[in-house]
């Protein structure tokens, strides 16, 4: 895994067809298919592209990689990006997430699940972020910068592109077992393989913690499943399915309070191509969450159903011309225990053109139009290059015009506030300018400065929510470094961002790094730190704070793995937010440990 962002040697348009040609074959690919398909970027056209062809600034994680350093929470992954801030300011495991992308905050961000757009207005991203973990994810993938020419509104600060895992070899089951501090106890069971034509995987995962905080229980389960079928050379079939069911018990403002989620996923998807130059993907989905906290003054709820609709295509026209296109419809329904009861279709639709006139020399446009009954029309756009002038040299940089609607809780208000039905969308102009540099064969570094412009921002808090006048900027700098030596047996990496302006008062420096050395093939040991400045969150003012942890694992044989790991070493004292005298500490020192199993 390279947290920096995507790097690497252009292809050439014949290679980009080659492999778009070869995605069809993904369930009965050899190991040297799977590596190409794996290798691809999906999120940034939401087509697999060749890396050296993205000019979004973008990150690729590897779940099975974190696994093996001890990371296996999705919020703590995300940490592992430059430019993104993923916590809680609620409370610790299991409370609602916080998700901060280029100083912008969690609304400004959109979560893509197996290509369907789960947070818009109506379905903030908290609520999966909270209980989301690694072990049925096959990939993880952020994209940074204004993105809603591809991908809609709520795409101001990037967007988080998710899928559940495949299955990929020889039929195997898997087991991972792990306990620790806080009575944290955690198990999960998968199967995954291929058999000719066929590929599935199926997981299913329950456990929770006491957490290290008065009245934070925190207990979930989770299933996830995806089988995918190749019809023909050119035509591949698949369903995904994933269910979440989780309760939190926290200590409210009047007392006790309790957040239950359950929520499902659904999608149907067809990958074809119909003509040599022409490849296309066809998804359908049904998502459904339904939120209930219950607190000393009563219930409040929501429930949402949607269905969703994408169709994206790729039109290879010569040698140098690629044409982009694709269209999406929406249906939302939305109620909640104050009375709102609203039901609202999105359309969108997209057009974009890729020039590639040099091996090493790429540029995109793209303009999108989307319609929603909530707010009416909006029109984005994204102008984007890429060059690489020398071997290991790249130089990237875009610019694009994204927006934000107001959420139906802006619109409506919650059982903690008014609404305001008059608010407006914010709107917003940012642009980037990085280069990522080879050092040597085993290393690599990534800067990239962004500005974004965000006129008409929503401020939420206090309530009522209002549009506040003229522009609000968020800008700074994105660094990641990552390498190793002696044949990988030692290896590092390291993402730093730097805030010069942000929204919510947002950290000015935040970095995750870690080091680990390979004394022997079967054993790995490591040490992680996380630095996050002082910082307040549109609350009271925080101290900065540094954690460190340690990792490591064992393997005995081919089927048994031992793992363990000890968080916040130095059992530092930290908070993740204060508001109104409402302190919320993080969690102390704890140590984990558990053994995987393959069968």
């Amino acid at each position: 895994m390279q947290p920096n962002d995507s790097s690497g040697r252009f292809r050439t348009p014949t290679t980009c067809r080659l492999i778009l040609a070869a995605l069809p074959f993904a369930g009965l690919a050899s190991g040297e298919v799977e590596s190409e398909l794996d290798a691809l970027v999906v999120s940034a056209m939401r087509t697999p592209s060749a890396p050296g062809t993205v000019t979004s600034a973008l990150t690729r994680l590897d779940p099975r990689e974190l696994e093996e350093r001890g990371v296996i929470d999705l919020r703590d992954a995300l940490n592992e990006s430059p430019g993104v801030i993923s916590t809680s300011t609620a409370g610790q495991t299991g409370a609602v997430g916080s998700l901060f992308i280029r100083g912008t905050t969690t609304a400004d961000s959109q979560l893509v699940v197996d290509g369907i757009r789960l947070s818009d207005a109506t379905a903030p991203l908290g609520n999966f972020l909270a209980g989301a973990r690694l072990d049925d994810l096959g990939r993880i993938e952020v994209l940074r910068g204004p993105q809603a020419a591809i991908h809609g509104g709520e795409s101001v600060g990037g967007v988080v592109w998710l899928e559940t895992a495949r299955g990929q070899g020889d039929p195997r089951g898997r087991l991972r077992l792990e306990g620790g501090s806080f009575d944290s106890v955690d198990a999960h069971l998968s199967h995954g393989g291929e058999s000719g034509a066929f590929s599935w995987f199926a997981g299913f995962g329950h456990g929770g913690t006491r957490n290290d905080a008065l009245g934070q229980n925190y207990d979930r389960s989770r299933a996830a499943l995806r089988l995918e079928w190749a019809h023909s050379e050119t035509t591949q079939i698949g369903v995904t399915f994933r269910a979440l069911d989780s309760r939190f018990d926290y200590p409210g403002f009047f007392g006790p309070d309790t957040d239950h989620l359950d929520a499902t996923l659904g999608t149907v998807y067809l990958v074809t191509q119909p003509v040599e130059a022409w490849s296309a993907r066809m998804t359908a989905g049904f998502y459904r969450e339904s939120y209930d906290n219950d607190g000393a003054f009563g219930n409040y709820g929501t429930d949402l159903e949607r269905w969703v609709i994408n169709t994206d295509h790729v039109v290879e026209i010569g040698d140098c011309h690629r044409l982009l296109a694709g269209a999406s419809f929406e249906h939302t329904d939305f109620a909640n225990t104050i009375g709102t009861d609203v039901a609202v279709d999105r359309l969108g639709a997209y057009v974009g053109w890729q020039w590639q006139p040099l091996d090493r020399f790429v540029t995109d446009a793209v303009v999108r139009w989307q319609d929603d009954e909530s707010y009416g029309d909006e029109v984005t756009w994204r102008v984007g290059a890429a060059w690489e002038p020398l071997d290991g040299t790249r130089l990237r940089g875009g610019i694009g015009r994204a927006f934000r609607a107001p959420t139906f809780l802006d619109l409506y208000g919650t059982a903690f506030g008014a609404g305001n039905p008059n608010l407006s969308p914010q709107t917003s102009l940012g642009w980037d300018f990085g280069v990522e540099q080879a050092l040597g064969r085993d290393h690599a570094i990534s800067l990239t400065w962004f500005e974004n412009s965000i006129e008409d921002r929503i401020q939420s808090s206090p309530t009522p929510p209002v549009n506040l006048p003229g522009d609000t900027p968020a800008r700074g700098l994105e660094t990641a470094l990552s390498g190793s030596w002696c044949d990988g047996r030692y290896g590092y990496r390291l993402a730093w961002t730097w805030l010069d302006e942000s929204l919510q008062d947002q950290p000015d420096h935040t970095a995750t790094a870690s080091f680990d050395w390979r004394p022997v093939e079967p054993l790995l040991l490591g040490i992680g730190a996380t630095y996050v400045d002082q910082r307040s969150y549109g609350g009271r003012p925080l101290d900065d704070y540094l954690l460190l942890r340690i990792y490591g694992n064992y393997r005995i044989n081919e089927f048994l793995t031992l793992h363990g790991r000890i968080e916040n070493l130095a059992d530092s004292s930290y908070q993740l937010a204060n508001f109104a005298g409402s302190i919320v500490e993080g969690s102390g020192l704890g140590a984990y440990a558990g053994i995987t199993a393959t069968f």
